[in-house]
């Protein structure tokens, strides 16, 4: 679904329709969305923005529907994740299905005749399909916030960026990670995150992906970066960028 979301973006800037795209990259209960991170090194996007938004789950479904006559609940699968507990409680012949993305569920679940079919959706997916909550706030913790990102084709680094993402790749061998991490140490950079993810026709062999707490506009951080591309087997700049 997100190589869909890609793609339209890519067709979009192409064609002169926009410039940017908004993409969700993580959510502080459910974890990195790792299809985001792939593709932007597949498709060459850059970061030049991210933001964090409190989430709240509604479960929606047509107007007049029941909670108890309810068979089949659609959503994007972070969101199921982040509502299973809600779930847990529908009872084992309610079909819990993954589908695109939470606008398509409730598109979905409109277009359903029987009101039988309902979608985890944000409260303005309710407005713009012609639903109503039958369920309200149902994400297992209120705490509950995903980050998005905004992604260019064009790679761009704006005025007061302090974040820089990467992608890179270690040799496979004993005290190939430690290199990396001491490299960015000597220099005083914070790692906000580092996480590993499967590298495709290699077993058991992993790539990194990596949020640092630095900007490209100091000497010593594009040093740090040069010398980083001595210690990887490959290292792709995934943007630099503001944190609001």
């Amino acid at each position: 679904p997100f190589e869909d979301d890609l793609n339209v973006t890519v067709q979009g800037e192409e064609a002169g329709f926009c410039d940017f795209g908004v993409l969700p990259i993580e959510n502080n209960l459910n974890g990195s969305v790792r299809a985001v991170y792939e593709l932007l090194l597949k498709k060459g996007f850059s970061i030049v923005r991210s933001g964090t938004m409190q989430i709240r789950h509604e479960l929606l479904a047509p107007k007049g529907a029941k909670l108890e006559n309810i068979k089949t609940v659609l959503s994007h699968p972070q969101a199921i994740g982040q509502c299973s507990k809600f779930l847990s409680t529908l009872g084992a012949d309610v079909n819990v299905t993954p589908c695109a993305n939470t606008a398509v569920a409730a598109q979905i679940a409109a277009d359903d005749p029987t009101g039988t079919t309902a979608s985890i959706s944000s409260p303005a997916c309710a407005a713009l399909y012609g639903l109503e909550s039958i369920a309200s706030n149902i994400q297992d913790n209120d705490s509950n916030f995903t980050k998005f990102i905004l992604i260019s084709r064009k790679p761009a680094i704006y005025p007061g960026a302090d974040r820089i993402s990467l992608g890179f790749v270690c040799p496979h061998k004993a005290g190939a990670l430690s290199h990396v991490l001491n490299v960015l140490a000597s220099r005083g950079i914070n790692i906000i995150k580092l996480e590993s993810c499967p590298l495709p026709g290699r077993d058991f062999e992993f790539m990194f992906y990596a949020e640092l707490d630095c900007g490209v506009g100091d000497d010593g951080d594009i040093s740090a970066l040069e010398e980083l591309e001595l210690y990887c087997e490959s290292l792709s700049f995934l943007g630099s960028y503001i944190e609001i």
